[in-house]
């Protein structure tokens, strides 16, 4: 959600110079003042989180995650919130009782005991900043229950011509008032290392200023660890809704999730753990509006949105301070598993999204602190500069040392070792 509303905001700026968009935003200053919530109250029995911060600058919205593999890793996810520490959190219900949340790690608010919300049973949230400032919620309550009765992947194609597979559910409404469906998901998969080798290099007492020469020790060990067989997680980042025809119809082959033949995710094993939430129709038209706002067409349109609402406000009865929405929902999950070849039995998996050519380059460099005459070096970076950056993986011994060559083949560590791309920890869920 921050990171749509960021969009939204980004955009508007940028718009400004063909058509005013009014955000109700009056400048940086109070922008970076707005308070985010996040948080969905549900029948779970569990400890349930608040997450808050503060809008951020727009300079996160042009840092992408995609791997680079002449570069480190970085995890920048976390560095780029600004996460609002030392709130008190708490959500009351209609009989009285209070439900008090601490700070598991900052800005992210835990319950101190495990409960679920019930139906008939109204909820409100309560937030108090450190600075003091108060905001509450409407009071909110499950509209009604309803099951996924059906999760199924099908060969389909897409509204873009694509071929893959489509996700779909069915369900059976069992009580309430069922009408607004928001779906998540979180999807696991199978990587497996295309250039994996049981061998791996292993750097020590490199000293890359030494003089007159590098010092070092590169060595070819065994592996210590997994990392040929690993498996990827993604969350669901789009928001994904449905509305029933008719109150008492229930929905049919709604596809939450398309995923293209030619993406690697599908190549190997595939999971997916599908969440249906029936929320309310106030819920339902904020992640809408959200949504709709998030489309470069509506912000460039005539309509002029003012701010995005939700149900919190602030007790102060300023305007344009927080943006987002505490729902109380009922929740289904079902999980499936296929794998690639179960759809595609006689075709070639889905080609790895990154270039592994076998390389080789000089295993030492001249001294970092060597001060005399050199010219330009013709040369990839060196293999015990690749090395001591963890940007490569050991494939075998080189025969052929000619022009730039040295004696080892490698592949970028992407290529040779899972652990770039996701866990080698099997999850608990997992069923080969």
């Amino acid at each position: 959600m921050k990171k749509l509303i960021l969009f939204i905001i980004c955009i508007s700026t940028l718009a400004s110079c063909i058509e005013e968009v009014d955000l109700g935003i009056a400048a940086d200053d109070e922008v970076l003042k707005i308070l985010i919530v996040e948080a969905t109250l549900t029948n779970e029995l569990k400890k349930h989180t608040v997450a808050l911060s503060r809008m951020d600058t727009l300079v996160d919205l042009g840092i992408d995650s995609v791997y680079n593999p002449y570069t480190p890793i970085r995890d920048i996810n976390r560095d780029l919130v600004r996460y609002e520490t030392n709130a008190t959190v708490s959500i009351e219900n209609s009989n009285g009782t209070t439900y008090s949340f601490n700070e598991a790690s900052p800005g992210i608010y835990e319950s101190d005991i495990e409960f679920a919300a019930e139906m008939g049973n109204v909820y409100q949230l309560n937030i108090i900043t450190s600075g003091g400032k108060r905001y509450t919620s409407t009071n909110m309550q499950i509209e009604g229950l309803a099951a996924i009765s059906n999760l199924y992947a099908e060969k389909t194609t897409s509204e873009s011509g694509a071929q893959g597979i489509g996700i779909f559910v069915d369900n059976t409404i069992e009580s309430g008032t069922v009408q607004n469906l928001r779906y998540t998901y979180d999807e696991t998969y199978k990587i497996i290392a295309p250039n994996w080798s049981p061998e791996a290099f292993k750097l020590t007492n490199y000293d890359p200023c030494a003089l007159p020469e590098v010092t070092y020790d590169l060595e070819i060990v065994e592996r210590e660890e997994e990392q040929q067989v690993c498996y990827g997680n993604n969350l669901s980042n789009s928001i994904i809704q449905a509305q029933q025809g008719n109150l008492d119809d229930n929905i049919t082959k709604f596809m939450v999730r398309f995923i293209d033949q030619e993406n690697f995710i599908i190549s190997h094993r595939y999971s997916i753990e599908v969440e249906q939430l029936v929320s309310s129709a106030a819920s339902f038209s904020f992640y809408d509006q959200l949504n709709n706002f998030s489309q470069t067409g509506s912000i460039f349109s005539q309509i002029q949105p003012g701010f995005l609402e939700g149900n919190l406000s602030a007790d102060d009865g300023s305007q344009g301070t927080v943006i987002g929405f505490f729902d109380v929902v009922s929740v289904s999950k079902d999980r499936l598993f296929f794998n690639y070849i179960d759809f595609y039995p006689n075709e070639e998996l889905p080609p790895y999204p990154f270039n592994c050519s076998e390389l080789t380059a000089p295993e030492s460099h001249v001294s970092f602190c060597f001060s005399g005459m050199r010219g330009p070096n013709p040369c990839p970076q060196s293999v015990i500069q690749q090395v001591d950056l963890d940007l490569i993986s050991y494939v075998k011994p080189n025969v052929n040392e000619e022009d730039c060559g040295g004696p080892h083949i490698f592949v970028p560590r992407v290529c040779g070792d899972c652990t770039a791309l996701g866990s080698n920890i099997e999850p608990d869920f997992w069923v080969d």
